[in-house]
């Protein structure tokens, strides 16, 4: 906290006097310092809680999997495209591309980043292991109908 002091009124062995207006700055920069250490605090735990789950994950799949999401991603998604398209594109990869690193198909890749297909939870799991991130993060809404019989 950087609060330029004030100059007192008076200093007695016991006391100092201030102006109300000097006071209230005091006291509005003590206010604002106890909120920005509940800030700080707050993002402390988030990144724990991030660091957690990004070990949980990384230890289920036995790799590195990304945990925050990008603003490319998020903008590209507000944007109207496929969380998939989103990620594939974040890393410059092409629909055979992904194929390739995941074992789906380019034309099903297709059909799911057109909302022609879900994709089964099978294939999202590949496709979320190949884009290095969690599958929660492929699917567009919690409300999503994911075709479990479609390979």
């Amino acid at each position: 906290m950087s609060v330029m002091l004030p100059t007192p009124k008076s200093i007695t062995a016991d006391e100092v006097v201030l102006s109300r207006k000097d006071w209230e700055r005091l006291v509005s920069a003590l206010a604002e310092s106890e909120e920005d250490a509940d800030d700080i605090a707050a993002v402390a735990a988030a990144r724990a809680e991030n660091a957690a789950l990004a070990a949980r994950i990384e230890a289920e799949r036995g790799g590195p999997v990304e945990t925050t999401i990008p603003i490319e991603v998020i903008t590209a998604e507000l944007d109207g495209k496929h969380p998939i398209r989103s990620w594939r594109d974040h890393r410059g990869w092409t629909q055979a591309q992904l194929a390739s690193n995941s074992g789906v198909g380019r034309d099903l890749i297709a059909q799911i980043e057109t909302r022609r297909k879900n994709g089964s939870i099978e294939t999202l799991d590949r496709l979320a292991r190949a884009l290095r991130v969690p599958m929660e993060v492929l699917l567009e809404d919690e409300d999503s109908d994911i075709d479990f019989g479609e390979r």
